[in-house]
């Protein structure tokens, strides 16, 4: 023993005695203290770093000196002033978002709302992701990291925070987290030697709990008694292990996914949309260029309407040019967030896609994909895709003339015979003098003849009209795109028909989406352009913050493609912008919408921090850097409270209904529902008719801006409004909501963006 400096203390009987100031604080051993910290978190962070593969060991080292440092320097700032405490802090905390990931950019622009979306969908996500990870979806990614850079730092603060000496109960509370660091990998990938594992835990958290209090003569003897008992434990195991977990992580993650997931059925029916018409967001793509997101090709004209189905007779279309090809390809990477579907979302053309977590085969028409089972929210693959967008003119300049039999599929349509199979009628290529022939030799007559009898001869006459003002394919297609242009309008209830597609284009005159596709397509095969219909999305919202388009339920859409020699299928859309699915992110009068939109195929030249990894751009796991991070949305978090408080103390004026209409858009589009062009208040109204005190709220405001003296919406109204922004968005939904419509308004929460 030294005899050193002593200090008094009395023992059991009262009298007085000495110790070494050593003995008396067990703690003031840092340099033990800090080993068996250290080398605890770095087995719990790389066994914590196995639920993604490849596992991040570089950013679970950076993590691990973060913490260290922590437990290292933070001593030393008990005596400094609280303002160097809270600025060291707050540097801690960034460090840990941008080691773990979070990109630069939203650090120094301080992106609160961007990095608590991302952060938000990671965890939404989880829930369906099978361990270890190896996908694409980098929000998933994220979130791993970053709960193991949480519990490094939550175990290394008990250990600076509070007096001198360290208790029982800091060591416990730091020695929490580095457990859970190191067992939850277990729980989800069994280890091979998992006893071997536990032994290696018990070893260092001993070492940890122990090691700076037990004297260094009793060292040795002490290791032995952990040995001991590691071995007895692993004896014991194989009886004690169950394999039952006592808590079951899967339902907390089931807990935090969506609320509510969609599906789509892409069947033309041509009867009142009844299409999932919420605004919820449903998947997002990072893209270098907009496009129309395809799910499928409807190529059967079955007599009524257009169907999925192969009509390949055995020929091919000639592939397009390889300049084109070079010129009108790209990779995208699609993720799901609130539906479920077995096809795969791509754009124009499709390759095999990669990275996606079910088996995958071709779906009916090449160039689309489909999965056995569905995929989930969360899925997330990349998919390198053909989709040529030339102008007319470059159309106009192609002088190949079509392929009459590798295109015969693309220009058939069946015709019903009374009492007979049906015709297949095939007609020729544009320019050609040849007329229309069954190829399954049905007709009595002529293929012209029956036609001419049938439901289609008008249209059959309409579209040899149209093709007799026009010299080549591209200005048919002209014809028929300015045709529909005049005297259609577009409306979501169209009355049942028999022959819908003869109904919209002879009497009715007016439809959506389906109608204009399915009419258009049928008239340019009529006219000898092959055509067939497209299903699937508009390009959605353009993501500033993130870099990727947005797409929502109201962006669901039908479209036509017709083949052109040197490109290939070319997209056109006859439908009126006045759909919801074409107006894009346009907002109402009062609202200047910080999510954008972008045209179609308009090229996007900020690159995505989400853009898969390898040669084609940064990746989010990958662009980590300076200590700057996610406290930004923690201190935000706080100033959003306490502005929130205030809200709710201090009195002001009323609004009026210009400001609350402004709150309203915005509540909307934090939420994930931005309003479309051509949305009014009565619509809006309309759509929360299943909850009638919201709808009041809604009803309220329009009242205020066009009736004078009426009343404020109530607090019943407004809660009941809030309830509804919520549905569907999972377990953070809630503070979403609030945070989008406060309790209460503000005069912030009313200022025009």
């Amino acid at each position: 023993m030294s005899s050193g400096a002593q200090v008094a203390i009395l023992d059991s009987r009262g009298v007085r005695r000495t110790r070494p100031r050593s003995e008396t604080h067990p703690d003031e051993q840092p340099a033990i203290r800090i080993l068996a910290f250290a080398a605890l978190a770095l087995y719990g962070a790389l066994r914590w770093g196995t639920m993604l593969s490849p596992v991040p060991v570089a950013r679970m080292l950076a993590l691990v000196a973060l913490a260290s440092a922590i437990v290292a320097f933070g001593p030393l700032l008990r005596e400094r002033k609280a303002a160097v405490i809270a600025l060291a802090g707050l540097a801690a905390f960034v460090a840990l978002f941008a080691l773990a990931g979070i990109p630069l950019s939203w650090i120094r622009h301080v992106r609160i709302a961007v990095t608590a979306q991302a952060i938000g969908e990671g965890i939404a996500d989880l829930y369906q992701a099978f361990m270890p990870y190896n996908g694409v979806n980098q929000s998933i990614r994220l979130v791993i990291v970053l709960g193991g850079g949480l519990l490094l730092v939550l175990a290394a603060l008990p250990l600076v925070i509070g007096p001198r000496p360290l208790g029982e109960w800091r060591r416990a509370a730091s020695a929490f987290p580095l457990v859970v660091l190191a067992a939850v990998p277990a729980t989800m990938m069994r280890p091979s030697v998992a006893y071997l594992h536990g032994l290696i835990l018990l070893v260092l958290l001993a070492a940890f709990v122990w090691g700076e209090r037990i004297p260094r003569r009793d060292a040795p003897l002490a290791t032995v008694l952990v040995v001991i008992a590691g071995v007895v434990g692993m004896i014991a195991a194989p009886a004690l292990d169950q394999h039952k977990p006592w808590l079951r992580y899967e339902a907390l993650a089931e807990s935090l996914a969506p609320g509510h997931v969609e599906a789509f059925d892409w069947s033309q029916r041509y009867g009142p949309l009844n299409w999932p018409r919420t605004g919820r967001e449903i998947l997002d793509v990072s893209a270098p260029r907009a496009d129309y997101w395809k799910t499928e090709n409807l190529e059967l004209f079955n007599g009524t309407g257009w169907a999925a189905g192969s009509t390949d007779y055995g020929a091919q279309p000639p592939a397009p040019a390889q300049s084109e090809l070079g010129r009108w390809s790209q990779t995208i990477q699609v993720t799901l967030r609130g539906v479920r579907t077995r096809q795969i979302v791509a754009a124009g053309y499709a390759a095999q896609p990669v990275d996606v977590s079910q088996t995958v085969s071709p779906g009916a028409a090449a160039g689309t994909w489909a999965t056995a089972t569905d995929l989930q929210p969360g899925d997330s693959y990349r998919v390198s895709t053909y989709s040529p967008h030339p102008t007319f003119a470059e159309l106009a300049a192609t002088h190949e003339a079509y392929s009459a039999v590798a295109l015969q599929g693309e220009l058939t349509m069946q015709l019903e015979q009374p009492g007979l199979p049906d015709a297949q009628i095939v007609f020729p290529p544009f320019g050609s003098r040849e007329a229309p022939v069954d190829v399954a030799n049905v007709v009595g007559g002529s293929a012209d003849s029956a036609l001419a009898a049938s439901a289609y001869a008008r249209v059959y006459a309409l579209a040899r009209r149209l093709g007799h003002q026009a010299h080549t394919p591209a200005g048919y297609v002209q014809r028929v795109l300015a045709y529909l242009n005049h005297g259609y309008t577009y409306f979501e209830s169209p009355s049942p028909s028999r022959y819908p597609l003869v109904s919209f284009l002879l009497h009715d005159k007016a439809g959506y989406c389906q109608q204009f596709a399915g009419a258009m397509a049928l008239l340019l095969r009529m006219g000898g352009v092959p055509a067939r219909v497209a299903t699937g999305f508009t390009t959605g919202t353009y993501d500033t913050s993130r870099h990727r388009f947005v797409v929502s339920d109201l962006d669901a859409h039908a479209w036509v493609e017709a083949w052109f020699p040197r490109y290939g299928w070319v997209r056109f859309d006859p439908t009126p912008t006045a759909a919801p699915a074409r107006t894009g992110a346009a907002a109402l009068p009062a609202l200047h919408s910080s999510i954008g939109t972008v045209k179609p195929n308009a090229p996007v030249r900020r690159p995505s921090p989400f853009t898969p990894g390898g040669s084609s751009g940064p990746t989010l796991v990958h662009h980590g850097g300076a200590p700057l991070g996610l406290i930004g949305a923690l201190v935000g978090g706080a100033v959003l409270l306490l502005g929130l408080g205030a809200a709710l103390t201090v009195r002001r004026r009323d609004p009026d209904g210009e400001q609350l209409l402004v709150e309203l858009e915005r509540a909307l589009k934090r939420c994930g529902r931005p309003v479309r062009g051509g949305l009014t208040l009565a619509a809006l109204e309309r759509r929360f008719r299943t909850a009638p005190e919201a709808a009041a709220y809604v009803s309220a405001i329009r009242l205020m801006r066009f009736g004078a003296g009426a009343p404020l919406p109530t607090s019943a109204q407004r809660r009941a409004l809030r309830a509804q922004l919520r549905a569907g968005l999972g377990a953070s939904g809630r503070l979403r909501a609030l945070w989008a419509l406060p309790p209460q308004w503000s005069p912030r929460s009313l200022r025009r963006p």
